[in-house]
């Protein structure tokens, strides 16, 4: 999740084709996917480029690396990965998620578990689930550098344009909880994949909720370059409220230490590991990602 949120978190510990995807046998089970999760950590940006590449060969997904001009220190290229779905012509749905990881203080590169690597594992089940399946093209984006600004989303915006993109739609932070977050803020270009959200949750009987401010992550690359984009993350449903309380009045002197939401103490720390990762969180997460493209595949012309 982009460091956008540090300002907030550090001010307040310094103060203290169908609308519904038809039944299919899974590739992954929760269990599997719980230890794709787990092999995200990895002491190096390589290696977590590596296990990215592998998962996706694992998961019969043909992919592509998109290097561009890095800004992780020392100046190093970062490499975006992408796998194209569906037919080759027609305005694309973009499903979205960052690999990387933060480097923590002293070095070390952070295990990335909740933010972000069951987002793209969830995404990786969906895009299997997917191939084949949609009558407009998809392509599954896995972006690096998300964490030093919105690098890799920037370069691939800059690369490609947004012309042919008829919707994006991106994952971050999606360990664990049930209920679904969702944001508002995106322009109003995005209000169309907003009603389709919102149509999935009913659909579904999803437990969801809706941002006005939501945390930023790459949909904030997209949304300035004028795309249909929305951002989607899980959480339980007490602490997704409290995120969205948070995200709306944010602190500005000592608050009370129980409003800071828990997430925020853990991304970006030694403690997103997998031991924070729920099963059930990522089975949930592909089960919604796959409808959600589904129902917009369907609503498009």
């Amino acid at each position: 999740m982009r460091r956008l949120l540090a300002p907030l978190l550090l001010s307040a510990l310094a103060a203290c084709a169908s609308p519904s995807p038809v039944p299919i046998a899974p590739f992954s089970t929760p269990q599997e996917m719980h230890a794709a999760v787990a092999a995200f950590a990895q002491p190096t940006p390589d290696g977590r480029l590596a296990t990215l590449k592998a998962q996706l060969d694992a998961a019969g997904l043909a992919y592509e690396v998109e290097s561009f001009d890095g800004e992780r220190p020392p100046p190093a290229a970062g490499h975006n990965v992408v796998v194209r779905l569906g037919p080759e012509e027609g305005r694309e749905i973009l499903i979205t998620a960052h690999y990387d990881a933060v480097v923590l203080p002293g070095g070390k590169l952070a295990d990335g578990a909740v933010d972000n690597a069951a987002s793209v594992v969830a995404m990786i089940e969906a895009a299997r689930r997917l191939d084949g399946r949609t009558k407009h093209p998809v392509r599954l984006i896995l972006f690096d550098q998300e964490e030093l600004g919105l690098v890799g989303a920037q370069a691939w915006i800059g690369a490609h344009g947004i012309d042919n993109v008829a919707a994006v739609i991106n994952a971050d932070v999606n360990g664990n909880g049930d209920t679904l977050m969702y944001g508002l803020n995106n322009g109003p270009q995005s209000a169309g994949l907003i009603d389709a959200v919102k149509e999935v949750c009913t659909k579904r009987a999803l437990s969801c909720l809706d941002f006005p401010e939501y945390p930023p992550s790459d949909d904030v690359a997209f949304a300035a370059a004028g795309a249909p984009v929305i951002s989607l993350g899980h959480q339980p449903k007490a602490e997704a409220e409290k995120m969205r309380a948070f995200m709306l009045n944010p602190p500005t002197s000592a608050p009370d230490p129980s409003t800071i939401p828990a997430v925020l103490m853990l991304i970006h720390t030694p403690n997103d590991t997998i031991a924070r990762v729920e099963a059930s969180t990522l089975a949930l997460a592909a089960d919604t990602f796959t409808a959600l493209v589904l129902k917009v595949d369907g609503q498009l012309d």
